[in-house]
């Protein structure tokens, strides 16, 4: 009877240790993936590389196609602290966010859409942008973080500019 009583206290410490990743209510994480995928597109394109290092992981690189259709992207603060230079986002809006959770709930990928302007230090202003991105999230040991984003110009319009 102790062994039986040994087991099911093992089994029950095993599953509530394995339910730590789980969310009973799906919505609540939907939610806060999404708000995670904004805190960390905009500290990337305020350059802010410790507020973006934040949703990255230590045991994986973070990569990303840009909208510019150049080749893949390892993420690294140099690259963060200097995307962009010589123009910048004169209005840079994120919406329509849906999320697609794995199973598991260890695998997330968030797509949205952005809209707005770039503006170019020495040209035009105002120039159109809007593109939809897909971001791939892993629930790791340090929590939610980002592995990889693409992002693509919607019709009528252009990405971000090759630097």
């Amino acid at each position: 009877m102790k062994k039986l009583l040994l087991l099911l206290a093992i089994v029950g410490l095993n599953c509530s240790l394995s339910s730590e990743t789980t969310y009973e209510n799906t919505d609540e994480l939907k939610e806060k993936l999404i708000s995670d995928s904004q805190s960390f597109q905009l500290a990337y394109i305020s350059n802010n590389y410790d507020q973006a290092s934040q949703f990255m992981s230590n045991e994986f690189e973070t990569t990303v196609f840009n909208s510019n259709g150049t080749d893949l992207i390892i993420q690294t603060k140099e690259n963060i602290e200097t995307s962009g230079e010589g123009w910048d986002f004169g209005e840079f809006v994120m919406s329509n966010h849906m999320v697609t959770i794995s199973t598991d709930q260890k695998t997330a990928v968030v797509v949205f859409n952005t809209d707005g302007h770039i503006n170019f230090e020495n040209g035009e202003q105002n120039v159109p942008y809007a593109t939809r991105a897909s971001q791939t999230w892993v629930h790791t040991t340090e929590g939610w973080k980002v592995m990889h984003s693409h992002w693509s110009p919607r019709i009528g319009s252009s990405g971000v500019p090759i630097e």
